[in-house]
């Protein structure tokens, strides 16, 4: 008689998952719609987690979709697409592809362990991250690259190779493209060498599905938590530099990110302003929800990046937050959310901005931004909307 879990084992061990997220996120009580949509959010991630922890593995690794419109966990930034491969960091990997035509395509090493908590997690966020990027390798005319990973470069090999932490055990991938219609993103492939890898053993698929209830809540817990802790530290309808995620290792060593919350009432409005910094290779702001999920930026305007934004005559950048469309450019669109995270990130800029926040009702609008701001027709912004869910549907996030 089998002594690993059956499927209804594991189904039962999944029960009461969405009940605990939604205690922790709505303790007074939740609508309907907020249960519904918890339940979605729980589900996302256990078909991410099956994505990235039961399929695939440190023998045989595979880049799986991570974060995404789909899976939409960690305040997704809608310009990226997140992958990720289990590895064994004592192993040795190839990366073999196309670098195609993003802005810039970065890997991460991170380590091994689950998310559970914001508390008691600095350790991992201390983790001695190392973060490359393929622009770093020799690309050939086609557009082909070839990288080894290991903790010591093989004897006799003279190609790109890139040093691997030997506590290592995940590899995050980030690609990032601006304008979304045109750019290709890179194909990456990934294989391991000093093994030939085996089938995954039926107690190790046991254990891994067993882990699920504890990677949903993990995951959903780690940013609710960290929603608040902005809350707490960086105060209501702001923007100002990260107080946590800075120290992120390898994830924050290139890139300076912005937070705070903003919670204002459906007749309400944020106005973002900062100086565009100059050079910075790459830079983007988006609003997101009190769990940290990203407001649906396939069909909404949720985001704008330097290819997206309109940057006033000054050099500045002004945005608007709120619900109701005030009819202009660089509207972000909270949606139906009474309150959530305001992100922005600047990538390898020389200086990096104080950006301010002003709270305005939302027919006052135009008249607290520069003469000659771009407003739009609703047949404008229907075509604008249109353009960007084109694009959000043509990235390859799978």
């Amino acid at each position: 008689m089998s002594t690993l879990p059956a499927w209804d084992d594991q189904m039962e061990a999944l029960k009461g998952v969405a009940d605990e997220l939604l205690a922790t996120w709505r303790p007074e009580g939740a609508t309907e719609a907020e249960v519904q949509d918890m339940n979605k959010l729980a589900l996302s991630i256990l078909a991410c987690g099956y994505l990235c922890h039961v399929y695939t593995d440190t023998h045989r690794p595979v880049f799986m979709p991570l974060w995404n419109f789909a899976c939409n966990q960690g305040g997704p930034d809608p310009d990226y697409i997140y992958l990720s491969a289990e590895i064994d960091g004592t192993g040795t990997y190839e990366l073999t592809g196309r670098r195609g035509t993003n802005r810039f395509v970065e890997i991460t090493q991170s380590g091994p362990e689950m998310m559970t908590s914001l508390k008691g997690h600095e350790r991992r966020m201390r983790f001695q991250a190392i973060t490359n990027e393929l622009d770093e390798l020799t690309i050939a005319d086609d557009g082909t690259f070839r990288v080894l990973l290991s903790a010591v470069r093989p004897d006799g090999y003279d190609g790109d190779w890139w040093p691997l932490n030997p506590e290592a055990g995940k590899l995050l991938m980030r690609k990032c493209a601006c304008d979304w219609n045109n750019e290709l993103d890179a194909q990456v492939a990934i294989n391991r060498l000093d093994e030939p890898g085996e089938d995954m053993s039926a107690a190790e698929i046991a254990r891994r599905f067993s882990q699920m209830g504890d990677w949903i809540k993990g995951m959903i817990t780690f940013d609710m938590e960290l929603v608040r802790y902005y809350e707490e530290h960086h105060g209501i309808n702001v923007l100002t530099r990260s107080q946590w995620i800075q120290q992120g290792g390898g994830l924050a060593t290139k890139q300076a990110y912005y937070d705070g919350i903003h919670r204002i009432g459906d007749d309400e409005a944020l106005i973002v302003e900062f100086p565009v910094p100059d050079p910075c290779r790459y830079w983007q702001i988006l609003v997101a929800d009190d769990r940290f999920a990203t407001v649906d930026w396939v069909n909404r305007q949720s985001s704008l990046n330097d290819v997206q934004a309109r940057i006033d005559p000054d050099g500045w950048f002004r945005a608007v937050v709120s619900k109701q469309d005030p009819g202009v450019h660089n509207w972000l669109d909270k949606a139906d959310w009474p309150w959530g995270i305001l992100q922005a990130r600047f990538y390898q800029a020389d200086s990096y901005p104080e950006a301010t926040v002003s709270k305005v009702a939302v027919a006052d609008v135009l008249t607290h931004l520069p003469a000659g701001t771009p407003t739009l027709t609703l047949e404008e912004r229907a075509a604008q909307l249109r353009h960007r869910r084109t694009g959000a549907q043509l990235r390859r996030i799978w």
